[in-house]
């Protein structure tokens, strides 16, 4: 081991450089567009899903689904931008899955 720094700094500029490429190299080739999520109170399309409960607080919707899954029924939950929750199924399990909840 010498006293010489020479060795040190080229060792840092190496790791720097090194750095630089590798940021380079892993650069998402483009730009994440800023997209906002999709709200079920909007939506024209949601694919196999319909919205059978619209516009509940949290815990209702917790509730809902629980009833629709002691019927049997496959739900999900979706956010609207304003916080509330809409209780979705699928489109053959719609008109069951109301009746279920009226009762």
């Amino acid at each position: 081991m010498s006293n010489d720094p020479s060795s040190g700094i080229i060792a840092i500029l190496v790791i720097l450089l090194l750095a630089l490429v590798l940021r380079w190299v892993f650069r998402p080739s483009r730009p994440r567009p800023a997209t906002r999520p999709v709200d079920a109170a909007e939506s024209t399309e949601l694919g196999l899903l319909t919205v059978v409960v619209p516009g509940l607080p949290r815990q209702q919707a917790m509730e809902h689904r629980a009833r629709l899954g002691e019927a049997g029924i496959r739900s999900s939950m979706s956010k609207r931008r304003d916080g509330r929750l809409d209780v979705l199924v699928f489109h053959g399990d719609a008109e069951q899955a109301r009746a279920v909840l009226e009762t």
